[in-house]
C-alpha cells in the first residue's frame, strides 16, 4: 500500500499517548484532592490540539489510500478496526471540540489528483497521468513491445551494370582456325568470364590460375573428446550450476534423479552427455520446476565464456555479463534480434517455462534469416535454446499452456469454446442428419419421378412399336400371296430374345445364336435374297466354306443354282463385342450399331423386305420400326404365353390334341404335392413323372422321379383301386389314397428327384424354388419300352395356311436332351401326325400366332389297348435349329417334304454334274427319288478346338467323309464359331434311313478317334449319339425282319 502523503505517525499511537496523558491526569486528581484547575485545562487544551492536528492528516490518508489484494503466500492482515483504539473509552470525549473541515485549496488539490488518477482510463498515453500514478501508487508503465521500422528492400538497378566490350570479329567466328585478336590489359581487367563470353577465349580452353587460389595443406582434425570439460566440483553447492554456468538461487535437493530425462539425454552426443551430468540433479529436472525461482547470478569463472544467456519465468535476465556479451556480439544486428527475443519471451511466458538457456549464436542466425521475411515459427525459436528438448516436453504436456500468465483466461475461453463447439456440433450433426435425410428423400423422389417418366416413355414406345407391328402384319397378310411371287429380301437375324436371367445362364450365347447359319440356304427360292445378321465375327475360313456350300445348291427343277453366293450378304454389327460380360440379344446389339443400321437401310432401300427373327422380343419390334419392314412372326406377349409349358398345354387342349396326364400352372410346393397325389391316384400304372419349368427350353428345366419305387403305400393303393372297380374314378373313393400319398411325397421328392441339368440347378431345393417361382408342369411319362419323340417344324404364313417343313424322330445322347433328328420321321403314320399338327397350327393362328412353329410329340404302344398312341408334349414359337438344317437338306438336294406320304422327295437332274472324285466312277443306276437325313445342329467335342478347320476337312477327306453332288448323298458340315471351334453341325444324307444312321455313326466314330485319345477323351456328346444310333439300327433290323415275315405270310395266303 502506497500513499501520496509523506509517512506520518500512526493514529493508534496518537490515541495511546492521549490515553496515557488522561490516565496520568486521573491519578493526579485521585492522589491529590487539591488539584489545580489550570493544570487540568492546560492538559485538555494540549490534547485537543494534538488530536485535532493529527485527525485531519489521518482522514486524508484514509480517503486517498489505494487498497490492493494481499499476496497469496501470506496470511491476510488484521483489519484496521482491530488495531484502532476505542475512542469511546476516553472520558469526557464529548467535551473535546476540534474542527476537521478542509480548506478550498486542499479540496482543489485533491480534485486535481483524483482527475489525474482516473485520466489513464480515458487517456492511457498521457505522460502526466502515468507520472502521477507512478509517484502516488508506485505502478510503473508496462514495457511496450518494440516495433521495428519496416525495412524497404533496395530498388533494383535497371540497365547494365558492366560496360560491354567488343565481341570476337566475324572472321574469327566463321573460321575458328584464324588467329584470335590480342587481349589487351583493359580486356584482362574485366575478368576471365568476360573474355569467355566475348569469345576471346575459346570455350574448350583449359584455364589455370597462377598462382592458384586454392592452397592444399593437411587438415588438422580435433580430438572428439577435446570439448569443454568441467572441473571436478568439490562440494554440493556447485551442483547448482546449469549448462550456461549460472548458479541458481534454489537449494540443492537430495531427491531422486529424473529417469525420463536421463534416458533421453543419454542419446545425445559426447558434449551433451558431459553437460547432462550437471543438469540431471538440478531442480529443473524435478517436478518442482513449476515453482518460481530467483534471478540467476553471474556465470562461473571456470566455464568458458560463451553467448549463452538465460530467460527465467519468461523474462530475459538482462543484468548478467552473459547477456552483455551477447548484446555486444550482436552489434548492428541488435535491432533484428530484439523482435525474435521478444517472440521467444512470449512463447516461454505463454507456456510457463521456468528456465530457458538461449544460445545467442543460433538466435543471431535466426534473426539474419528472418530480417527480410516473415516472423519465425515457434519451433525455430525454441530450437535456439540449449534445453529445447525439455522445453518441447513441457509445451507438449497437457494443460501446460494454462499455467502461464493468462492461463485462467485461456482455460475459461477454452472451456467456453469447447462447450460452444459441443453445442454447435450437436446442432450441426442434427442439421446434417436432417439435411441428408431431406436430400435422400428429395433424390429418391426425383429418381422416382424420372423412373416413372422413363417407364412411361418406354411403355408408350413399346405400345407404339406394337401398334405399328400389327399394322404391318395386317398389310403383310393381305399382300403375302403376291409378295411370294415378287423379288424380295429376307433379313435373317437369329436372335434369342429370352428374358435376362435365362440369357445370363446361357454359355456362349453368340455361338448358340450362330447355330442357325443354315438360314442362308433360303436362296434356293429364285425370288429371295438373304441378308444374314451374324452374331460373331466371321473369319475368312468360314466365309470361304459357306461360299463353297452355296455353289452346291440344286433347285426344285433339278438344276444347279447359279450365283447363289451373290444373293447372300453377311452383316456383322460393330458392337457385337462391344459389351463384354453382358448377355445381350443380337437384336439389341444391332439397335446399338448405328453404322450397321444405316447399311441395312441402304441394302433394302426400294425393295420388298421381311424380317425373320429367332425368339421375338421387344427389340425386334423396335428394329422392325426402325427399318420400316414387317416381321414374319408373333408378338412377344403371345410367344411368352403359349411357348411356356403351361401355355402349350392349354393350346393343345383347345386344339383337341391328346396330351399326357398332367397338371399345369403350378406355383407352390403344396400344389406340387397335392396335384401329384391326385395324378398318381388317377394313374396308378404310370411309373415315371416329369417336372418341367414353364420358361425353360431344351430340357434345361426338366426333372423326373420314379415314384412307384419309393411309395410304400403303392400296393395298398392298387388294392383299393381293384376294390372300388369302376367307382375308382370318383373323388370320394380316392380320398384316403390321396392323403397317404400326399404324406409321403415331400420326403420322396426331396430325396429321389433327378434334375437333368444339374449344372444349372445343383440341388433339388434350387430346382423346386425355380419351379415354384416361374411355374411349371407335371406330366406322365409312358410306360412302354419303345418310346419315340417326334419334332415337327411348320410355317404358319400371315394368311393362315400351314406348311409342314420338316419332321423327324429325335435322337438323344442323354435322357430328355435331343441332339439330332432322323428326317423324315418313320415312327407313326404321317397322316395321323399331320392331322394333329394342322389342328394345333389352326388353333394357334386363331390366337394370333404366325411364323415358324415347332411342335414336339411322343409316340408309344399303349399296354392296355396295344395300339400306338400319340401325345403332344411341347411347343416352340420360333425359328429352330432343326429348321435350319432342313433348309440345308432342301438346298443341297433340291427336294421338298411331301406332306401326304411323309417322304422327302428330290427331283431328277436335268443335267448331271461332273464327278468330283477321279477315283470314284458314277453309278449306272439312277438314284431313288427320296432321301433320309440325320440332322445334328450341335455336335459338341472339346477336342475340336485343338484342330483348325483346314486340318479338320483334310482329315474328313482322308476318311472319305464328304458330299457327292451327282448322287446327292453324303455329309455336310456347318461351322458355328471361328474361335473356340468346339461346336459344329453335321447333316448326313442317304437314300435309306439305315444307311443315313450308319454314315452318321461312322462319321462320329472316325472324328472322335482322330481328335481324341485314351488319356484325353474330352467333353463330348459323340459317344452317346453313336450308342443311340446303334440301338435304332438294331430296332430297324428287327422291324425289317418282322415286316418281311408279315409280307411272306401274306403272299402265301394269297397263293393258297
Amino acid at each position: 500500500m502506497t500513499s501520496i502523503l509523506p509517512p506520518q505517525e500512526d493514529a493508534a499511537t496518537i490515541l495511546v499517548k492521549v490515553q496515557d496523558e488522561l490516565r496520568h491526569l486521573r491519578d493526579q486528581i485521585a492522589n491529590n484532592s487539591n488539584c489545580d484547575i489550570t493544570t487540568i485545562q492546560n492538559a485538555i487544551i494540549n490534547t485537543e490540539k494534538a488530536v485535532q492536528g493529527r485527525a485531519e492528516e489521518f482522514l486524508t490518508a484514509q480517503q486517498n489510500r489505494v487498497l490492493t489484494l494481499p499476496n497469496i503466500g501470506h496470511p491476510p492482515l488484521a483489519p484496521l478496526d482491530s488495531v484502532r483504539p476505542k475512542i469511546s473509552k476516553i472520558k469526557n470525549f464529548e467535551n473535546l471540540h476540534y474542527s476537521i473541515s478542509k480548506g478550498p485549496g486542499q479540496l482543489a488539490k485533491e480534485h486535481y489528483e483524483q482527475r489525474m488518477i482516473h485520466a489513464p482510463l480515458h487517456q492511457p498515453d498521457n505522460p502526466v497521468s502515468r507520472d502521477v500514478i507512478q509517484e502516488k501508487y508506485g505502478v510503473y508503465k508496462p514495457r511496450e513491445k518494440q516495433v521495428l521500422p519496416a525495412i524497404m528492400p533496395p530498388k533494383p538497378h535497371l540497365g547494365p551494370t558492366v560496360k560491354g566490350g567488343a565481341a570476337l570479329p566475324r572472321q574469327n567466328r566463321l573460321d575458328p582456325r584464324l588467329t584470335p585478336p590480342a587481349i589487351t590489359e583493359r580486356d584482362a581487367k574485366r575478368g576471365i568470364l568476360s573474355l569467355c563470353e566475348r569469345g576471346l577465349i575459346p570455350p574448350a580452353a583449359e584455364l589455370t590460375l597462377e598462382p592458384s587460389p586454392i592452397k592444399q595443406q593437411q587438415l588438422f582434425l580435433h580430438n572428439p573428446g577435446d570439448y569443454i570439460v568441467l572441473e571436478k566440483i568439490a562440494d554440493a553447492q556447485e551442483l547448482e550450476l546449469t549448462m550456461a554456468g549460472v548458479r541458481l538461487d534454489s537449494s540443492v535437493t537430495d531427491g531422486p534423479k529424473s529417469v525420463v530425462h536421463q534416458k533421453r539425454l543419454t542419446t545425445n552426443s559426447a558434449k551433451s552427455q558431459a553437460s547432462t551430468i550437471k543438469m540431471i540433479n538440478t531442480p529443473f529436472t524435478q517436478s518442482s520446476l513449476a515453482q518460481p525461482v530467483g534471478p540467476p547470478q553471474s556465470p562461473s569463472a571456470y566455464i568458458k565464456q560463451s553467448l549463452k544467456f538465460t530467460i527465467q519465468q519468461g523474462r530475459t535476465v538482462t543484468d548478467s555479463p552473459d547477456f552483455d556479451n551477447f548484446r555486444r556480439e550482436c552489434g548492428k544486428k541488435w535491432h533484428y534480434v530484439v523482435p525474435c527475443l521478444q517472440e521467444l519471451e512470449l512463447i516461454l511466458t505463454k507456456y510457463a517455462i521456468p528456465l530457458a538457456i538461449v544460445e545467442g549464436d543460433k538466435l543471431i542466425c535466426l534473426a539474419d534469416d528472418f530480417k527480410m521475411d516473415l516472423r519465425p515459427k515457434s519451433k525455430e525459436l525454441v530450437r535456439c535454446c540449449s534445453n529445447d528438448n525439455y522445453i518441447f516436453e513441457l509445451m507438449r504436456k497437457p494443460g501446460q499452456i494454462y499455467k502461464g500468465v493468462n492461463g485462467p483466461d485461456l482455460a475459461a475461453a477454452k472451456v467456453q469454446a469447447t462447450y460452444k463447439m459441443h453445442l454447435e456440433r450437436q446442432a450441426y450433426l442434427s442439421y446434417r442428419k436432417r439435411k441428408q435425410a431431406a436430400g435422400v428423400i428429395a433424390m429418391n423422389y426425383v429418381m422416382r419421378l424420372k423412373l416413372i417418366s422413363i417407364r412411361t416413355k418406354i411403355k408408350n414406345a413399346k405400345l407404339k412399336h406394337l401398334k405399328h407391328f400389327k399394322q404391318r402384319k395386317k398389310a403383310l397378310s393381305i399382300s403375302w400371296n403376291t409378295l411370294k411371287e415378287r423379288r424380295r429380301v429376307h433379313i435373317h437375324i437369329p436372335s434369342l430374345g429370352y428374358s435376362e436371367h435365362i440369357r445370363n445362364s446361357l454359355k456362349d450365347l453368340s455361338v448358340l445364336q450362330n447355330s442357325q447359319m443354315g438360314r442362308i440356304c433360303e436362296v434356293n427360292d429364285p425370288n429371295v435374297d438373304v441378308i444374314y445378321i451374324s452374331p460373331i465375327d466371321l473369319d475368312e475360313d468360314i466365309k470361304q466354306y459357306y461360299t463353297k456350300l452355296l455353289t452346291m445348291g440344286v433347285s426344285a427343277q433339278g438344276e444347279a443354282i447359279k450365283l447363289a453366293e451373290k444373293k447372300v450378304t453377311f452383316v456383322v454389327p460393330e458392337y457385337v463385342t462391344g459389351f463384354p460380360g453382358v448377355s445381350l440379344s443380337l437384336s439389341t446389339l444391332l439397335l446399338y450399331s448405328s453404322k450397321t443400321m444405316k447399311r441395312l437401310q441402304g441394302l433394302i432401300a426400294g425393295r420388298d423386305a421381311v424380317l425373320i427373327p429367332g425368339v421375338i422380343s421387344d427389340a425386334d419390334l423396335q428394329l422392325s420400326d426402325e427399318l420400316n419392314i414387317p416381321i414374319l412372326g408373333t408378338e412377344p406377349k403371345l410367344i411368352e404365353a403359349f411357348s411356356s409349358k403351361s401355355g402349350a398345354k392349354r393350346l393343345f387342349i383347345e386344339a383337341g390334341a391328346k396330351i399326357p396326364p398332367s397338371q399345369f400352372d403350378i406355383y407352390s410346393e403344396d400344389q406340387i404335392f397335392e396335384y401329384l397325389s391326385i395324378l398318381i391316384a388317377n394313374n396308378l400304372t404310370v411309373k415315371r413323372w416329369i417336372f418341367k419349368i414353364d420358361n425353360e427350353f431344351d430340357a434345361r428345366g426338366t426333372a423326373y422321379c420314379d415314384l412307384i419305387k419309393h411309395l410304400s403305400c403303392y400296393k395298398w393303393a392298387r388294392r383299393q383301386a381293384q376294390h372300388y372297380g369302376e367307382k375308382w374314378s370318383k373323388r370320394w373313393a380316392q380320398e384316403p389314397t390321396i392323403s397317404k400319398i400326399y404324406s409321403e411325397l415331400p420326403e420322396i421328392l426331396h430325396n429321389h428327384l433327378i434334375v437333368i441339368n444339374d449344372a444349372l440347378y445343383p440341388s433339388i431345393e434350387t430346382y423346386l424354388s425355380a419351379f415354384t417361382k416361374s411355374g411349371g408342369v407335371i406330366e406322365a411319362w409312358p410306360n412302354a419300352g419303345d418310346i419315340t419323340c417326334i419334332t415337327v417344324d411348320m410355317l404358319i404364313d400371315p394368311t393362315g395356311s400351314v406348311e409342314i417343313k420338316n419332321t423327324g424322330d429325335q435322337i438323344r445322347a442323354t435322357e430328355f436332351q435331343t441332339w439330332a433328328l432322323s428326317s423324315p420321321q418313320t415312327s407313326i403314320n404321317p397322316n395321323r401326325l399331320h392331322m394333329d399338327c394342322f389342328s394345333i397350327a389352326k388353333c394357334a393362328y386363331k390366337k394370333g400366332i404366325t411364323g415358324y412353329v415347332s411342335a414336339a410329340f411322343v409316340t408309344f404302344i399303349d399296354e392296355k389297348s396295344l395300339k400306338q398312341d400319340l401325345w403332344a408334349i411341347d411347343l416352340k414359337i420360333q425359328y429352330t435349329d432343326t429348321m435350319c438344317m432342313a433348309n440345308i437338306l432342301q438346298f443341297t438336294t433340291g427336294g421338298k417334304f411331301d406332306e401326304g406320304c411323309g417322304v422327302y422327295k428330290i427331283p431328277e437332274f436335268k443335267v448331271l454334274p461332273e464327278p468330283i472324285s477321279r477315283h470314284k466312277s458314277p453309278k449306272i443306276r439312277p438314284p431313288p427319288n427320296h432321301r433320309y437325313a440325320i440332322l445334328a445342329p450341335r455336335l459338341l467335342h472339346s477336342n475340336l478346338s485343338l484342330v483348325h478347320y483346314s486340318v479338320f476337312f483334310q482329315m474328313c477327306r482322308a476318311h472319305l467323309i464328304g458330299y457327292d453332288l451327282r448322287e446327292r448323298e453324303g455329309s455336310v458340315f456347318t461351322l458355328l464359331d471361328s474361335y473356340k471351334r468346339d461346336l459344329i453341325g453335321m447333316l448326313t444324307i442317304e437314300p435309306e434311313l439305315a444307311g443315313a444312321l450308319k454314315s452318321f455313326a461312322r462319321n462320329l466314330s472316325t472324328i472322335h478317334q482322330e481328335i481324341s485319345s485314351a488319356n484325353m477323351p474330352g467333353t463330348n456328346n459323340f459317344l452317346g449319339l453313336i450308342s443311340e444310333s446303334e440301338e435304332i439300327l438294331q430296332s430297324l433290323g428287327v422291324n425289317t425282319e418282322e415286316d418281311e415275315e408279315t409280307t411272306s405270310g401274306t403272299s402265301k395266303e394269297k397263293s393258297e
